[in-house]
């Protein structure tokens, strides 16, 4: 089975995860931990080769504090951000 293609929105999400997490001086392993996520998983939705489920990513919040409100409008930011101007 051939990989599948990485979407649009985890790779965003996967960016946003990973910037917060360095913010708070955390670990993969260690944001994985107090999430109660596998370290592997939780290295693939950074990665943007998973999207969370609702539950992975209400743990997430718990732990990060990004609310789906801030994950919306900064994924937003960043694609408009990166859309070629048009012609």
């Amino acid at each position: 089975m051939e990989k599948e293609e990485k979407r649009p929105f985890a790779v965003l999400f996967g960016k946003l995860l990973r910037r917060r997490r360095l913010e708070m001086g955390l670990s993969q392993a260690e944001i994985a931990w107090i999430s109660k996520l596998s370290e592997e998983g939780y290295g693939r939705i950074e990665r943007g080769e998973s999207i969370p489920t609702t539950l992975t990513l209400s743990r997430i919040h718990n732990t990060t504090g990004i609310s789906m409100d801030r994950i919306f409008k900064e994924i937003d930011r960043i694609e408009k951000a990166n859309k070629p101007e048009e012609e």
